[in-house]
């Protein structure tokens, strides 16, 4: 998550804390900040209950998170990560997680696979100084992209690697043809 909010989450579930929106978390290797962290500042991972006010009514939600909280009112530009395994369910065609965040702010959220580096998939919230569920739908095979190349690709490369070999080989000839003859002066 990169952020200018004062605390954000994504939740792995859905609303009710089952795992019927496709996706969980397994495991949890790391956590850390890559920017801008305070003394106070934390980073919660896992299968957590927290208690947040929703329209004057207090609610109280259980399920796999990951997210920070730097303090009400700490709007500094901040970087952390959190180093998952999620099971993802691939007899569905998409699956969806809730990001969450509340006041004011700014934050990126992303799903990037670690071993490849490749962007699975992102999504930027503002703050609207109330709570915010946004659920967000992601399809199950971005988490199972491999990088390949089509065979349409390869021909295409063949091709140019082609044209431009005749291209680079006919460039001397034609020149040599341009170039007019240069006579002998002793010679006459």
């Amino acid at each position: 998550m990169d952020s200018t909010a004062d605390w954000a989450r994504m939740m792995f579930n859905d609303l009710f804390g089952s795992n019927d929106n496709g996706v969980r978390i397994v495991e949890i290797h790391s956590r850390g900040w890559l920017l801008g962290n305070d003394s106070d500042d934390r980073i919660d991972a896992g299968r957590l209950t927290f208690i947040d006010i929703i329209y004057n009514s207090t609610i109280v939600k259980t399920g796999d998170m990951v997210g920070f909280f730097k303090g009400n009112n700490d709007f500094a530009h901040t970087r952390m990560y959190v180093d998952v395994v999620l099971e993802v369910n691939t007899s569905m065609r998409q699956v969806y997680a809730f990001v969450m965040l509340a006041g004011a702010g700014t934050t990126t959220f992303q799903l990037l696979n670690k071993q490849s580096s490749v962007l699975i998939w992102q999504a930027t919230e503002t703050g609207n100084s109330l709570t915010q569920y946004t659920r967000r739908w992601i399809p199950a095979e971005a988490f199972f992209a491999r990088q390949h190349i089509e065979a349409v690709l390869v021909v295409l490369l063949a091709v140019a690697t082609v044209i431009t070999i005749f291209v680079l080989n006919t460039l001397p000839l034609l020149r040599k043809a341009k170039t007019p003859a240069v006579e002998d002066s002793e010679g006459l």
